[in-house]
Protein backbone atom coordinates (compact mmCIF):
# COMPACT_ATOMS: atom_id res chain seq x y z
CA UNK A 1 0.00 0.00 0.00
CA UNK A 2 1.24 3.46 -0.82
CA UNK A 3 1.28 6.31 1.69
CA UNK A 4 -1.82 7.92 0.18
CA UNK A 5 -3.71 4.68 0.55
CA UNK A 6 -2.70 4.44 4.21
CA UNK A 7 -3.83 8.00 4.81
CA UNK A 8 -7.17 7.36 3.09
CA UNK A 9 -7.77 4.19 5.11
CA UNK A 10 -6.94 6.06 8.32
CA UNK A 11 -9.37 8.82 7.41
CA UNK A 12 -12.12 6.24 6.81
CA UNK A 13 -11.44 4.69 10.22
CA UNK A 14 -11.42 8.08 11.90
CA UNK A 15 -14.70 9.05 10.20
CA UNK A 16 -16.41 5.84 11.26
CA UNK A 17 -15.24 6.25 14.86
CA UNK A 18 -16.62 9.79 14.87
CA UNK A 19 -20.02 8.54 13.70
CA UNK A 20 -20.77 7.34 17.23
CA UNK A 21 -19.61 9.90 19.74
CA UNK A 22 -20.69 8.51 23.09
CA UNK A 23 -21.62 5.33 24.90
CA UNK A 24 -25.19 6.64 25.08
CA UNK A 25 -25.33 6.83 21.31
CA UNK A 26 -23.99 3.29 21.05
CA UNK A 27 -26.76 2.02 23.35
CA UNK A 28 -29.39 3.97 21.40
CA UNK A 29 -28.10 2.53 18.11
CA UNK A 30 -28.13 -1.00 19.53
CA UNK A 31 -31.67 -0.60 20.79
CA UNK A 32 -32.88 0.74 17.45
CA UNK A 33 -31.29 -2.23 15.70
CA UNK A 34 -32.80 -4.59 18.29
CA UNK A 35 -36.30 -3.22 17.70
CA UNK A 36 -35.75 -3.51 13.95
CA UNK A 37 -34.67 -7.17 14.21
CA UNK A 38 -37.54 -8.02 16.55
CA UNK A 39 -40.05 -6.38 14.21
CA UNK A 40 -38.68 -8.51 11.35
CA UNK A 41 -39.26 -11.62 13.44
CA UNK A 42 -42.88 -10.55 14.07
CA UNK A 43 -43.45 -9.85 10.37
CA UNK A 44 -41.96 -13.21 9.47
CA UNK A 45 -44.23 -15.05 11.91
CA UNK A 46 -47.24 -13.24 10.47
CA UNK A 47 -46.07 -14.08 6.94
CA UNK A 48 -45.67 -17.75 7.85
CA UNK A 49 -49.20 -17.81 9.22
CA UNK A 50 -50.60 -16.31 6.00
CA UNK A 51 -48.75 -18.85 3.88
CA UNK A 52 -50.00 -21.70 6.05
CA UNK A 53 -53.58 -20.44 5.89
CA UNK A 54 -53.40 -20.14 2.11
CA UNK A 55 -51.76 -23.57 1.79
CA UNK A 56 -48.95 -22.35 -0.45
CA UNK A 57 -46.66 -25.00 -1.79
CA UNK A 58 -43.18 -23.80 -1.01
CA UNK A 59 -40.07 -24.93 -2.83
CA UNK A 60 -37.60 -26.66 -0.45
CA UNK A 61 -34.70 -24.40 -1.47
CA UNK A 62 -36.81 -21.30 -0.85
CA UNK A 63 -37.92 -22.66 2.51
CA UNK A 64 -34.28 -23.27 3.55
CA UNK A 65 -33.43 -19.70 2.55
CA UNK A 66 -36.34 -18.43 4.64
CA UNK A 67 -35.19 -20.47 7.65
CA UNK A 68 -31.69 -18.94 7.40
CA UNK A 69 -33.20 -15.45 7.14
CA UNK A 70 -35.43 -16.01 10.18
CA UNK A 71 -32.52 -17.41 12.18
CA UNK A 72 -30.41 -14.38 11.30
CA UNK A 73 -32.95 -12.01 12.88
CA UNK A 74 -33.25 -14.24 15.94
CA UNK A 75 -29.46 -14.40 16.37
CA UNK A 76 -29.10 -10.68 15.87
CA UNK A 77 -31.78 -9.88 18.46
CA UNK A 78 -30.35 -12.26 21.04
CA UNK A 79 -26.80 -11.02 20.44
CA UNK A 80 -27.82 -7.40 20.95
CA UNK A 81 -29.68 -8.27 24.16
CA UNK A 82 -26.61 -10.14 25.40
CA UNK A 83 -24.46 -7.11 24.57
CA UNK A 84 -26.81 -4.80 26.42
CA UNK A 85 -26.87 -7.11 29.44
CA UNK A 86 -23.09 -7.43 29.61
CA UNK A 87 -22.60 -3.68 29.31
CA UNK A 88 -24.64 -2.94 32.45
CA UNK A 89 -22.59 -1.40 35.27
CA UNK A 90 -23.70 -3.11 38.45
CA UNK A 91 -21.06 -1.25 40.48
CA UNK A 92 -22.35 2.26 39.73
CA UNK A 93 -26.11 1.68 39.82
CA UNK A 94 -27.00 -1.74 41.18
CA UNK A 95 -30.78 -1.31 41.28
CA UNK A 96 -31.05 0.17 37.79
CA UNK A 97 -28.69 -2.44 36.37
CA UNK A 98 -30.65 -5.27 38.00
CA UNK A 99 -33.95 -3.92 36.69
CA UNK A 100 -32.60 -3.49 33.16
CA UNK A 101 -31.04 -6.95 33.25
CA UNK A 102 -34.38 -8.47 34.23
CA UNK A 103 -36.22 -6.56 31.50
CA UNK A 104 -33.67 -7.67 28.89
CA UNK A 105 -33.95 -11.24 30.17
CA UNK A 106 -37.76 -11.10 29.87
CA UNK A 107 -37.41 -9.82 26.30
CA UNK A 108 -34.92 -12.58 25.50
CA UNK A 109 -37.34 -15.25 26.76
CA UNK A 110 -40.25 -13.76 24.82
CA UNK A 111 -38.23 -13.67 21.61
CA UNK A 112 -37.17 -17.30 21.96
CA UNK A 113 -40.68 -18.44 22.91
CA UNK A 114 -42.34 -16.43 20.15
CA UNK A 115 -39.85 -17.59 17.54
CA UNK A 116 -40.09 -21.26 18.46
CA UNK A 117 -43.88 -21.29 18.85
CA UNK A 118 -44.49 -18.86 15.96
CA UNK A 119 -46.54 -16.53 18.17
CA UNK A 120 -45.75 -12.85 17.91
CA UNK A 121 -47.65 -11.48 20.96
CA UNK A 122 -44.76 -11.85 23.42
CA UNK A 123 -42.30 -10.37 20.94
CA UNK A 124 -44.57 -7.37 20.44
CA UNK A 125 -44.66 -6.88 24.23
CA UNK A 126 -40.86 -7.11 24.30
CA UNK A 127 -40.60 -4.54 21.50
CA UNK A 128 -42.74 -2.15 23.54
CA UNK A 129 -40.50 -2.65 26.58
CA UNK A 130 -37.36 -1.95 24.54
CA UNK A 131 -39.02 1.14 23.05
CA UNK A 132 -39.78 2.44 26.57
CA UNK A 133 -36.18 1.87 27.61
CA UNK A 134 -35.07 3.63 24.41
CA UNK A 135 -37.21 6.63 25.30
CA UNK A 136 -35.38 6.81 28.62
CA UNK A 137 -32.04 6.73 26.83
CA UNK A 138 -33.23 9.45 24.45
CA UNK A 139 -33.83 11.72 27.46
CA UNK A 140 -30.25 11.31 28.70
CA UNK A 141 -28.23 14.15 27.22
CA UNK A 142 -25.11 13.11 25.38
CA UNK A 143 -21.96 14.14 27.23
CA UNK A 144 -20.34 15.33 24.01
CA UNK A 145 -23.16 17.69 22.99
Amino acid sequence: MKNNQYINEYKKTQQSSNAVTSSHEIVRALMKELVNSMQKIVLDIQDQRKKKQNQYLVDKALEEKNVRYRSKNLSKSLSIIYGLQTSLDFDKALEIANNLFQLYEYCRHEIIKGFSQKIEDGIVKAINIIKQIMEGWEEIPSLEK
